[in-house]
């Protein structure tokens, strides 16, 4: 059973590929992600990066690992062995994420396996950046997007990994 309520890093591969065709992503490497899950039942499931690729001599997250940008999924299928969640473009109303919030399309399903809790989610993001009371926001923006060119769609396959870190 998958617990409702945790904060940990997370061993991701990314690949990234176009906006426009999501099955055509290509292996692009590692990174660290921080994933937790809260909120009633564990319906708030969000995913940061941390901007720190994975080193490929090592295993262990950096235990100074912090959330960068931060996509917010709600609960979508309470399947207590392998929940899945919607992620969404607007934060509902109450919900703070840590980090700077990230809009995206796209659905992510947590498991357990032998080692700890896996991660498989996929998505797409088209966006631009603005300041709101001094503090960085991003806007979601209709498809196609002005700047088509950055918008891009990615997959994770991301695995738990021991992390030090405070919450």
């Amino acid at each position: 059973m998958i617990p409702n309520d945790f904060r940990i890093a997370m061993c991701n591969s990314l690949r990234i590929g176009p906006f426009g065709t999501p099955h055509s992503a290509q292996a692009a490497g590692q990174e660290w992600l921080i994933v937790s899950r809260s909120g009633p039942e564990g319906a708030l499931l969000q995913i940061s990066d941390t901007g720190v690729a994975k080193s490929p001599d090592s295993d262990e997250p950096p235990a100074d690992l912090s959330e960068r940008n931060t996509i917010l999924a709600l609960l979508a299928e309470p399947d207590a062995s392998a929940p899945q969640f919607l992620m969404v473009r607007h934060l509902p109303p109450g919900v703070q994420v840590a980090g700077t919030f990230f809009p995206a399309d796209g659905a992510a399903r947590l498991t357990q396996g032998e080692q700890g809790l896996g991660l498989k989610a996929f998505g797409r993001h088209a966006h631009t950046s603005g300041m709101t009371v001094g503090r960085l926001i991003l806007h979601d923006i209709p498809d196609p997007a002005p700047s088509y060119d950055a918008a891009v769609n990615w997959h994770f396959d991301a695995e738990e990994r021991r992390f030090a870190a405070a919450p």
